[in-house]
């Protein structure tokens, strides 16, 4: 197997977006894949946008678009994870109505009174579907790094994916190794993810099956204080949590 490696990177959705795949060759075209894919998910979750296919739904029965159908089953199952603590609901009229939202096929069924915020989960469910579908498209292994939210797919490097765990420079970092299939997020007090919250944690990084995953985990453990270790810890989910004096915790194997 190769070590050859190759990346590019730029800004979008105001993060530094990164790929990196395990055939230099295919980069220019895992480029535009990418690229391609997230104008089109900003067209479809982007609720400042008139012309978004989130600003359409109505109560009851809507026919969406695949893409759109993929987002909003991330989103239910990320409010699983988190009983809620993600919710992408907005203007609901009861606690917990993102439970009576239904997705079957491209038909997506909405109760009375309820809109969609994907907000909180786009990001990372984009990085999972980039990652996964264009290493299926070009058959090599792709890493994709949106901010904090990173997801890998196809063949894996060797040494596995190099992925670097810090918040600001000065802050503890570490690296780490995953394999393709692997993704980790890290939530944060100190950058804009939470610039009302007053917390325990700096940052909590969680590594997870998919960006998803880990993203709802990390962003809803670094509002609970101190529970988030056990929390986690019942999640079963390796975790990496620094806390306001720059004391870390790892939980759950978190790879060396």
């Amino acid at each position: 197997m190769t070590s050859a490696r190759s990346a590019t990177e730029w800004s979008t959705w105001g993060v530094h977006a990164r790929i990196v795949v395990t055939d230099p060759d295919a980069l220019s075209s895992a480029s535009n894949l990418i690229r391609g894919y997230l104008a089109a998910a900003d067209a479809a979750v982007n609720r400042d946008r008139a012309d978004a296919e989130i600003r359409g739904l109505d109560e009851g029965p809507n026919t969406v678009t695949p893409m759109f159908a993929r987002f909003l089953t991330d989103a239910l199952a990320a409010a699983r994870t988190t009983d809620g603590a993600l919710d992408p609901t907005v203007s609901a009229p009861a606690p917990h109505s993102w439970r009576s939202i239904t997705v079957d096929g491209t038909e997506v069924t909405l109760p009375a009174g309820v809109e969609l915020d994907l907000t909180a989960t786009a990001r990372a469910s984009s990085a999972d579907h980039c990652a996964s579908t264009t290493a299926e498209l070009l058959g090599c292994g792709v890493l994709v790094a949106l901010g904090g939210d990173i997801a890998t797919a196809g063949a894996t490097p060797p040494g596995g994916w190099q992925v670097q765990v810090q918040d600001l420079p000065g802050d503890p970092t570490c690296q780490v190794s995953i394999p393709s299939g692997a993704a980790v997020a890290t939530a944060s007090t100190v950058k804009p993810l939470h610039p009302d919250s007053v917390s325990l944690w700096r940052t909590v990084s969680v590594v997870a099956g998919s960006c998803t995953t880990a993203h709802a985990s990390s962003t809803a453990a670094v509002g609970m204080g101190g529970g988030a270790v056990d929390w986690l810890t019942n999640l079963e989910l390796p975790a990496r949590l620094v806390d306001q004096e720059f004391r870390v915790i790892t939980l759950g194997g978190w790879p060396s």
